[in-house]
């Protein structure tokens, strides 16, 4: 074993090194998008449950004002949509960092097809929307008769 030799892997030339300096390069430039220094549209969190009677959803709204928030039944798909309008800026303000998110949001939930979507419910407390969505009552099966075609 030669100990005065240089490792070979530790060269400028050497293929992981130079690869090594392209991926350091590239998150360089990906951290220095412009974009990434924009707040990011406004999205809210969901959870969803299902217990013996009905389904529960629950969406973090906070600062959201409630009249400007819509809830929709298309089919099976229950639709939250909103916006969370940003708050006045004075003049004399100086922002140094804003990471508050702003902006329309729109969240599409499809419940399966014994959710009754025809008497849904929703409240508003601190921030968080509940939306109650009961369950059908079980569908008894009926039996289809079988009628004899008279030639």
């Amino acid at each position: 074993m030669n100990l005065s030799r240089r490792d070979d892997h530790h060269s400028v030339n050497h293929p992981l090194t130079r690869l090594h300096d392209e991926i350091t390069r590239t998150f360089e430039r990906f951290f220095e998008n412009p974009l990434l220094t924009q707040p990011m549209p406004y999205m809210p969190a969901i959870n969803m449950k299902e217990e013996a009677e009905r389904f529960v959803i629950e969406a973090e709204l906070p600062g959201i004002d409630p009249n400007m928030v819509e809830i929709e039944a298309h089919g099976q798909t229950l639709i939250i949509k909103g916006e969370h309008k940003r708050t006045e800026q004075k003049k004399e303000e100086r922002m140094h960092r804003v990471e508050r998110r702003y902006g329309s949001f729109h969240r599409s939930i499809t419940l399966p097809e014994y959710a009754n979507l025809d008497h849904v419910t929703a409240e508003y407390e601190h921030g968080l929307l509940t939306i109650t969505v009961p369950k059908h009552t079980e569908p008894t099966p009926r039996r289809i008769e079988i009628k004899k075609r008279e030639a």
